[in-house]
């Protein structure tokens, strides 16, 4: 397992080192310039892309050929990228934590509320990814990139359409997530729970995909 995580680590830093750092200033200088705080949260999403990158890299290389020899399990193939997934968003995370004072300093937002923020964005961001994992096992990478792409498009468009029967945006988005405000402890349990029980599900069903595939 750690070997596996050693190998996705080195072929990030090999790979992505220049661009990791180039983002994280550009997100952090356009955060502060534009007074835009939703920047410092979206190193998560940046970071996830990096890990979802690496099957791209898996396929170019034959990795699976390859890993099919060695004395590790299928399953732990698997488990390793579900691991590297939630270090890198964790990783976003908490350069969103890191950040929650100076979004407090430009635009007097409480840290508390910028955490909280951070936490919800990273847990639909856990959600989407997981969600993307076994569709690449299955599809390969762009078909799964183009069907989370269309599922997205799918649900931005529902809530458009019900926007524009109901009184804007604004109150379809009070209406999904207005409930957390009265309820934030039991709100954040139920999502962080869905985010729990989608990951499990989809590591299972992704273990099994990878374990009846022939190289």
């Amino acid at each position: 397992m750690i070997g596996l995580l050693k190998k996705d680590l080195l072929i990030l830093r090999r790979v992505y080192m220049k661009n990791f750092f180039l983002v994280l200033v550009l997100y952090t200088v356009l955060g502060i310039a534009l007074k835009m705080t939703s920047f410092f949260t979206l190193m998560s999403w940046m970071y996830g892309f990096y890990v979802m990158s690496l099957f791209n890299v898996d396929n170019a290389c034959r990795w699976d050929f390859y890993a099919a020899t060695l004395p590790v399990s299928r399953k732990t193939v698997v488990t390793a990228k579900f691991l590297l997934l939630g270090l890198c968003i964790a990783a976003g995370f908490v350069y969103s934590l890191v950040t929650a004072p100076v979004a407090h300093l430009l635009n007097g937002e409480p840290i508390a509320e910028s955490i909280l923020a951070s936490l919800l964005v990273t847990l639909i961001l856990i959600i989407y990814f997981a969600l993307t994992i076994p569709l690449t096992y299955a599809f390969g990478p762009d078909k799964a990139r183009s069907a989370m792409l269309l599922l997205v498009g799918v649900a931005g468009g529902a809530i458009l359409a019900a926007a524009s029967l109901g009184g804007g945006a604004e109150s379809v988005l009070n209406g999904l997530f207005g409930w957390m405000e009265t309820s934030l402890v039991p709100g954040f349990s139920v999502i962080t729970a869905a985010a729990v029980v989608i990951c499990l599900v989809c590591w299972l069903v992704s273990c099994r995909i990878y374990e009846k595939k022939e190289f």
